[in-house]
């Protein structure tokens, strides 16, 4: 069912929220490897959420806590900055993710 697979997305997401935001907050540089399955998993989230009218709080607010502190970080970087990058990436996932943008529908 979807909504398991959902909810599994979830828990994985939360798994690698150490290994997102330490390296960040730590040693101000991105664990590749931890955005990269990040992304896999949001890519297929993307895609379970697209028809749905409501989805988790629990998912949108561990969503939202990623990158506000990914984005807090990137306000005091350079723009070439790796986390800015992030940030940046993070941001166009999270906004096909929680909005459906009636301007992406004319592209």
């Amino acid at each position: 069912m979807i909504n398991d697979r959902i909810i599994e997305i979830e828990e994985e997401i939360n798994k690698l929220t150490v290994e997102l935001l330490v390296p960040i907050r730590t040693s101000k540089t991105v664990n590749k490897e931890a955005f990269d399955k990040l992304y896999v998993l949001l890519d297929e989230l993307k895609e379970l959420v697209k028809e749905e009218i409501l989805i988790r709080r629990k998912l949108a607010g561990l969503l939202f806590f990623i990158y506000t502190s990914i984005s807090a970080e990137a306000e005091h970087a350079h723009y070439s900055n790796p986390i800015f990058i992030e940030t940046g990436k993070l941001e166009g996932y999270l906004s096909k993710i929680l909005w459906d943008s009636p301007f992406g529908k004319c592209v």
